[in-house]
């Protein structure tokens, strides 16, 4: 069944990317220390521009992947984590997710506009 707004859908799995995106950094930072941990990177948007770039409206086949990171320099207790890029890396996410729940604020409201009237 196609959704009714194609954009809520899309905006619903990216929050969600969002959050769990945020639950892996958390990891990574929370592992800074510990010997031979291998930092993790979840993916969601590369799979979504595939399915984008077919043109499709249907995402609902888009899964996100938790992966290690590859070619990253590890310390001498063997752990790759950079503290640094994990910061960034959770701005850059914040920044994000915030975008996403603006957009979602605003397709709400063309909506309820729409219900409504004026």
């Amino acid at each position: 069944m196609k959704p009714l707004n194609p954009h809520l859908e899309l905006l619903g799995r990216l929050i969600n990317a969002s959050e769990e995106r945020q639950k892996v950094i958390s990891q990574n930072v929370a592992n800074v220390n510990t010997p031979h941990y291998q930092r993790l990177e979840y993916n969601f948007e590369q799979q979504l521009a595939r399915e984008l770039s077919k043109g499709t409206e249907d995402f609902s086949g888009v899964s996100a992947e938790v992966r290690r990171t590859p070619g990253l320099p590890a310390r001498a207790d063997g752990n790759n984590v950079d503290i640094d890029r994990e910061i960034g890396e959770m701005n850059k996410n914040a920044i994000l997710q915030q975008t996403y729940l603006q957009l979602l604020g605003h397709e709400i409201s063309q909506m309820r506009l729409a219900i409504e009237g004026s």
